[in-house]
């Protein structure tokens, strides 16, 4: 237990004291309340040929002030814990939000490795104005926290939430702009959050102003109205980065979406890999926001759901894989409201077990079709591969699109004679093969090793 320096002090000078006693007893010069104790001692010194017989009660003497001593120290640190525990109190309740989800939280087998994102140790140090932490750090021991609750009750507005790699049956609400950061070991090994949704939502609940969400894997999140998620985004939310996290098993990777006047959603070199459930749930579910912006990310194998659902006023998916693969998925991209819808350099892929014969839908809904702004797509420098020769139709639109406005499709390579299906596509401005031969392309076996990459 750490003491300061007053009370070091004190304890120093109160131990001078008791030697000085000692040394005093020693030398004869003890007073002692015990009125016959002294008459005693006093009767031994003035004695001749006298060596100390009271030894006994000079020894009790000491014991009793060793006894006092300890019995100091051990209030002190009594005092001290609880002033740690008090102040950590008022840290909880002065926050904004505390998640009500409990925790278990098992430690990652390997070392961990410095992640490149974690801040520099010169700000670690920092605090908000607030007093609380712009830096806190959470693992199984020996971290600032070990459940979300409390590492979020100790960060103060615009922090850095560190995790180090583990497996934690735990979630997190964020109400405060922050970022949350998931430390990456050697071995490729994660902050792993597993099966415990907040709220009945989502493993990451997320309402705030800024929010960066980068470095986790997250997996399993159900929850009994059948659309729980890796990351759940409230409409209040504001700018939401998600960034190198790995989605799996779950009913949405993705559910919801920042507000619709200037919320912006950016996700980047991310997988989400075998969400879906029973048509209420889909690989990504963006259900509104001003900008949805998809760069680098890998939308895998849905079940039962739609590879991507965008209600977006703006949508821009580049250097990306959709793909249904083995997946029993709905359309690759459902654009359901309309508006600006960009796709480019990509891979779209359906397989043999997809539900529906078309690549894209735009505008299908038309109570929820976005009023005003801008309503067009481009659609370039993509691969379309329908991967099921004995499937009647291979349609890049379903038949219950609406163009709204202009559409441009042109630079891309069609592979399974794929019906357009709307009459303002123009082929010729595309490349078109029978099959994977004649468009080079390796034998599909159903991984996504036999896909091309995005822009070759």
């Amino acid at each position: 237990m750490k003491i300061n320096e007053q009370k070091r002090r004190n304890i120093v000078g109160l131990l001078a004291c008791v030697w000085f006693l000692c040394v005093t007893v020693d030398t004869g010069f003890t007073q002692d309340a015990n009125t016959d104790r002294v008459s005693k001692i006093r009767d031994q010194i003035n004695a001749t040929d006298t060596r100390m017989v009271n030894q006994a009660d000079i020894t009790t003497l000491r014991s009793d002030l060793n006894n006092a001593m300890d019995a100091i120290v051990t209030r002190i640190q009594t005092l001290e814990k609880d002033m740690v525990d008090m102040k950590s109190r008022i840290r909880v309740l002065e926050a904004r939000t505390a998640p009500s989800a409990a925790v278990i939280t098992v430690p990652a087998a390997s070392p961990a490795a410095p992640a490149p994102q974690a801040p520099p140790p010169a700000a670690a140090a920092a605090a908000a104005p607030d007093g609380l932490k712009m830096n806190v750090s959470m693992c199984a021991s020996g971290c600032d926290a070990m459940k979300f609750s409390d590492a979020v009750a100790l960060l103060g507005e615009g922090g850095t939430l560190t995790v180090e790699p583990g497996t934690y049956f735990d979630c997190i609400v964020i109400r405060k702009s922050m970022k949350l950061v998931g430390k990456i070991a050697q071995d490729g090994s994660r902050a792993h959050l597993k099966k415990i949704a907040c709220s009945g939502k989502g493993a990451v609940d997320v309402e705030a102003p800024e929010v960066t969400i980068q470095g986790l894997k997250i997996s399993e999140i159900t929850v009994p109205d059948e659309n729980g998620a890796c990351v759940r985004i409230n409409a209040d939310t504001g700018k939401v980065l998600i960034k190198d996290i790995i989605c799996l098993k779950s009913e949405n990777g993705i559910l919801g979406a920042p507000n619709n006047e200037n919320g912006i959603l950016t996700i980047e070199d991310s997988t989400f890999e075998g969400h879906g459930k029973n048509g209420r749930a889909h690989g990504l579910y963006i259900n509104g926001g001003s900008e949805a912006i998809l760069r680098n990310v890998k939308i895998l194998a849905s079940d039962n759901g739609h590879l991507l659902k965008t209600g977006a006023r703006s949508t821009l998916v580049e250097n990306s894989v959709i793909a249904a693969l083995g997946g029993n998925s709905g359309a690759a991209i459902n654009n359901y409201s309309g508006g600006k819808l960009t796709v480019r350099n990509n891979v779209i892929q359906l397989g043999p077990n997809t539900q529906n014969h078309n690549f894209l839908t735009y505008a299908d809904e038309p109570d929820r079709i976005t009023p005003g702004g801008v309503h067009e797509m481009l659609i370039e420098n993509n691969w379309f591969i329908y991967d099921d020769p004995k499937r009647c139709c291979h349609w890049l639109f379903s038949k219950r699109s609406n163009i709204l406005d202009k559409i441009e499709v042109r630079n891309n390579k069609f592979v399974g004679h794929v019906d357009p299906v709307v009459a303002g596509v123009d082929m010729r401005l595309n490349k078109e093969y029978d099959g994977r031969d004649a468009a080079g392309l390796r034998n599909y076996d159903g991984t996504l090793e036999s896909l091309p990459k995005p822009g070759s």
